[in-house]
């Protein structure tokens, strides 16, 4: 990461969060029918049903991210349309408008923070919020030693 370049990291980051994206599942309501086929099986979702989007399936699928979904790879072909994080910040019209500005904080936090050579005082605690099915890290206490 700190070897490369601004767009070579941002790529980085994009396969991070599509694999462990912070919210991992979306609910919307559908604004129009949809077909849901599945080889023979078929099912209609009605306008204004609740549609449960498994961000993390989605973000995994071998027909939008091709033959090795589960590994990191910042140099991923993606299929026509899909987002470099798949769907960790939405799509469409709730499509989250500030994803280039965080991806931007992002690296420049980590940019500044690995120069600065951490290491780790504090384990974190892993946690898991059940209400946005995603993951929490609390108590990670960092040594930074000298300035960079």
């Amino acid at each position: 990461y700190r070897s490369a370049d601004t767009s070579e990291r941002h790529a980085i980051l994009h396969e991070i969060i599509r694999l462990e994206p912070p919210v991992g599942h979306l609910n919307r309501r559908a604004t129009t029918p949809i077909e849901m086929v599945d080889g023979s099986a078929r099912a209609m979702i009605q306008p204004g049903d609740l549609v449960d989007v498994c961000v993390r399936q989605v973000n995994t699928e071998r027909s939008a991210v091709g033959s090795t979904p589960e590994l990191i790879c910042p140099e991923r072909p993606l299929s026509s349309g899909v987002n470099a994080a798949g769907l960790a910040f939405g799509d469409g019209a709730h499509k989250c408008p500030g994803q280039p500005l965080a991806m931007t904080e992002t690296d420049v936090l980590l940019t500044r923070l690995l120069a600065r050579r951490p290491t780790i005082l504090t384990q974190p605690v892993l946690g898991w919020n059940d209400l946005i099915e995603g993951y929490t890290l609390r108590g990670l206490r960092l040594n930074l030693p000298g300035r960079p």
